[in-house]
């Protein structure tokens, strides 16, 4: 339930993060650059954020409850 909201604030959350490894670490000679770890720090918030806003935009899906409770409320309005 409420996938689209909490998708937002999960990005917004992500977007800090990103935020935060950018000011604390620079982008760490990005896209050439060699680090220690052989990950940038910026990296997976980066990636989540993507994946928050894919929710953010599609929803949770046709097997959610959402969905479920979504469908019940338009076969009510239809009748």
């Amino acid at each position: 339930l409420l996938t689209r909201p909490a998708a937002g604030i999960l990005f917004v959350t992500m977007c800090g993060a990103v935020y935060f490894h950018l000011a604390s670490t620079g982008l760490q000679g990005f896209p050439f650059g060699h680090v220690d770890n052989y990950s940038y720090n910026f990296e997976e918030p980066v990636l989540y954020a993507f994946i928050f806003l894919l929710f953010f935009f599609n929803g949770a899906g046709p097997v959610s409850l959402d969905a479920l409770i979504y469908s019940k409320i338009g076969k009510e309005d239809d009748a």
